[in-house]
């Protein structure tokens, strides 16, 4: 893994949760270590495992780089040449052969995986793995019934290296949410020795510690000052980073983060402000990486149950009414996009659908307003 790609996978989490998250990559120093990476963001993991109640971002993101999954998504080109996961392709990780029939989807598990602590990955771990994700509640388990995975009777393990998901319907999102992070495999015997009757899945043990087969493992985590990634040199979940350590330290203040990318003491930071992001860019010193995502956006949301929004016609005189152009401009420094979408007929849009484009138009607002 180069730092782009460690970037890649800091980042991704981001697109799924809704938070734009542009980057910066300094090349200054990088040079002098090449087998570490030091990157350096405002905020921290609260837990170091996703299932855990109230898992922050950066909690997702350590799961991440920890934590395999039985199929990954691969890779794509965007127009800009920066690299972006893509959501239409699926490519193995712990799987080596998936097989998807009417009703099921078998995998075959490659042999070779292995535990941070050298135990073999089995088909056993899977299972028990995707019971967990199924029973802790909370958000991993909303996010397994995406696709329709809902109950344990679902998950079989046939033998040590064969897994089979039953579906309990036809889902296009089944084989989807397979790749997202929250079915990622744990190590089911070292949790089943930290369990207690409160805490049948280990839960209090992953908060502060990784059993998991991915391409790194947490060897020291200090809560709001760094973590320190060290590379799973067994991983066979894919080709074996390059990077042997990654730091993720903690640094609240957004300037402090821009001096220590400016001076090329770190190498990686990412949201930082919109104004430092846009200055920083025009200063063309380091590599900006920005991926406009489909689900991360500001958004202004109407309560269309009670008057005045619930009429439609209200609802589409304050879509014209916006000043788009100011906010990218004056709010986001240029670093946005407008969006558009929904119909206008959707009572959870307020956005006035649109061919192409966007426009702010306050003699149809006036109108609609008056109409209404």
């Amino acid at each position: 893994m180069k730092r782009r790609e460690f970037l890649q996978s800091m980042t991704a989490l981001a697109a799924s949760t809704g938070v734009a998250a542009p980057a910066v990559w300094s090349p200054a120093k990088a040079q002098s270590r090449k087998e570490t990476l030091l990157l350096v963001t405002e905020n921290g993991p609260n837990n170091l495992d996703i299932h855990g109640v109230g898992t922050n971002r950066p909690g997702y993101e350590a799961s991440w780089n920890c934590y395999d999954r039985l199929i990954t998504n691969g890779k794509k080109s965007l127009a800009d040449g920066s690299l972006s996961y893509d959501r239409d392709k699926f490519v193995p990780e712990l799987a080596e052969d998936m097989n998807i029939g009417d009703m099921s989807v078998t995998f075959k598990l490659k042999k070779s995986a292995k535990f941070q602590d050298g135990t073999p990955v089995t088909a056993k771990d899977v299972k028990w793995s995707y019971d967990r994700a199924v029973s802790v509640g909370g958000f991993p388990t909303v996010q397994m019934k995406a696709g329709s995975l809902v109950k344990k009777e679902q998950f079989v393990a046939v033998d040590d290296n064969t897994f089979r998901i039953d579906f309990v319907k036809k889902d296009r999102l089944t084989i989807p949410d397979l790749a997202v992070i929250v079915p990622g495999i744990y190590n089911s015997e070292l949790l089943k020795k930290h369990a207690t009757d409160k805490d049948p899945w280990g839960l209090e043990y992953t908060k502060s510690n990784t059993a998991g087969s991915g391409a790194y493992k947490v060897t020291s985590w200090k809560p709001g000052v760094e973590v320190v990634y060290e590379r799973n040199d067994a991983w066979a979940g894919g080709k074996l980073p390059e990077l042997k350590k990654v730091i993720w330290r903690t640094i609240p203040s957004s300037g402090n983060r821009r001096a220590l990318m400016e001076r090329g003491d770190a190498d990686i930071s990412f949201d930082l402000p919109a104004k430092d992001f846009s200055e920083m860019k025009k200063e063309g010193k380091l590599k900006m990486i920005s991926n406009p995502i489909s689900n991360g956006m500001y958004s202004l949301e109407l309560n269309v149950v009670h008057p005045p929004f619930d009429n439609e016609k209200v609802r589409q005189a304050v879509a014209y009414a916006i000043p788009y152009q100011k906010i990218v401009d004056a709010a986001m420094f240029g670093i946005a996009n407008p969006l558009f979408g929904g119909n206008s007929n959707d009572v959870a849009s307020i956005l006035w659908p649109q061919p192409t484009g966007y426009m702010t138009d306050m003699a149809k607002a006036k109108a609609l307003m008056a109409e209404s």
